[in-house]
């Protein structure tokens, strides 16, 4: 059974908030004294990490819930609860985050120690004591604590190599990849004989490389058949794995009875695929030059030089026998250094983020009318909504005074809300004029 997995669903809850307090100051001679209800705490959050001790998502087939502690609610004497323990999960570099509800990537995470948060954990309700104001000075409610978040994540390994080997089955790939690096891929002399990756690390000769480029990482991605891109065969499982390569080597069976063909088999299930592949450098090793006369070799590769007009370079190799393997692989170790060398400069020249992308993920609120109802849109509004006990006459007052502050009030009334008229806010249905006005 193959230990490469490389895409798993997993659930992950962040945890609750603590609720607020409701308590008293009750020293001797002070039988005012106030209130002193603590807030409770916050709940743990829920984080993906990128690690390089891993490799594959097979931990995921056996544990795929995450579960973030609660946070404690708050006490008496101004005591605060203690916040929920947050939870760490670690996968591989190169694994993608995507909401599966939404369809939205949330994180590429591309370098060991990258971190996103994917669940935040509910905030703590406030106590009575944050509560009063000089016009409430001992208020007989609190805040509870919001809920957490659960959410349905997809995990999707990409492997990260410089350069990736493509061809049909029986190219001569993972001859290649054993050729060249230290990887021991299994050979066998059958279709879909790789059923997973391979990647080895190629050493360079400093001597070769002028920038100190000292080597690059290979992939071996199993083989393509006609109808890849639409599920056919077994590479259309591992096409995402070409998806980061900066370089192809096209690997070609010279004794092929239609080369060409099979190039061209190739390259259009990448369009199909994605039409980033199909623009990726490539370069064309064709493979088992050994089975044939050097001038039969030699014709074949002028012919297709002549096809490709001179602009992907063409190599006559030999895997199994290394003959070849060290130009090419110079020729490559080149190519990416050049890639690097544009994606640094491109780099450089960013645009300073500006104050537009700065404020993005703040908290903010839009209000929408359907069908006579008032939508108030936004994580805040429903965050204060789902904080507040809604059968308590003073928290609800507590609640429109917030909301006014914010300036939902003001922007109902410019949109046209009148006594009477429903307003939504976080799944709960208000009548205006209530209480709201």
């Amino acid at each position: 059974m193959s230990q490469f997995i490389d895409q798993v669903d997993i659930e992950v809850v962040s945890g609750d908030g603590g609720n607020g307090h409701i308590g008293w100051r009750k020293e001797k001679y002070e039988p005012l004294g106030g209130p002193a209800g603590g807030n409770g705490g916050r709940g743990g959050s829920v984080f993906i990490e990128a690690t390089s001790d891993l490799s594959t998502l097979i931990d995921f087939r056996f544990k795929a819930k995450f579960v973030a502690e609660n946070g404690i609610k708050g006490g008496n004497k101004n005591r605060h609860g203690r916040a929920g323990q947050d939870i760490v999960i670690r996968v591989p570099v190169g694994t993608t985050v995507k909401d599966k509800e939404t369809n939205r990537v949330i994180a590429d995470l591309t370098k060991a120690g990258e971190k996103v948060m994917v669940a935040q954990g509910g905030y703590g309700g406030v106590g009575n004591t944050e509560l009063a104001t000089p016009t409430t000075r001992a208020p007989h409610f609190c805040e509870p604590g919001e809920p957490g978040i659960t959410r349905k994540l997809e995990l999707t390994l990409k492997l990260l190599a410089d350069v990736g080997i493509i061809g049909l089955p029986n190219a001569g790939k993972s001859t290649l990849l054993a050729a060249v690096t230290r990887a021991k891929p299994k050979i066998a002399d059958y279709p879909f004989s790789t059923l997973e990756p391979n990647l080895g690390v190629v050493k360079l000769d400093p001597g070769q490389q002028k920038s100190g480029l000292d080597g690059f990482v290979l992939a071996d991605i199993p083989g393509l058949i006609e109808g890849a891109s639409n599920g056919v065969g077994l590479g259309h499982k591992f096409l995402r794995h070409v998806e980061r390569t900066r370089l192809l080597i096209h690997m070609v069976d010279i004794t092929s009875e239609n080369v060409l063909a099979d190039m061209e088999t190739i390259n259009r299930e990448l369009a199909l695929y994605d039409q980033h592949l199909s623009s990726l450098p490539q370069m064309v090793a064709l493979n088992k030059c050994e089975m044939m006369l050097e001038e039969e070799a030699e014709e074949i590769k002028a012919t297709l030089e002549k096809h490709l007009k001179g602009e992907v370079p063409v190599y006559l190799i030999s895997a199994y026998a290394r003959q070849g393997t060290s130009e090419l692989i110079a020729a490559a170790g080149r190519m990416v250094e050049e890639a690097r060398q544009a994606e640094k400069q491109i780099e450089r020249e960013a645009l300073p983020v500006d104050e537009a992308a700065k404020d993005h993920g703040k908290r903010t609120y839009t209000i929408e009318q359907r069908n006579g109802v008032y939508y108030v849109l936004g994580d805040r509004a429903t965050r204060l909504v789902n904080v507040t006990d809604l059968k308590d006459p003073e928290s609800l007052f507590h609640l429109f005074q917030r909301l006014r502050v914010m300036g939902v009030i003001e922007e109902l009334i410019a949109e046209g809300v009148e006594p009477g008229s429903e307003v939504s806010i976080g799944g709960v249905i208000f009548t205006y004029g209530e209480g709201m006005g």
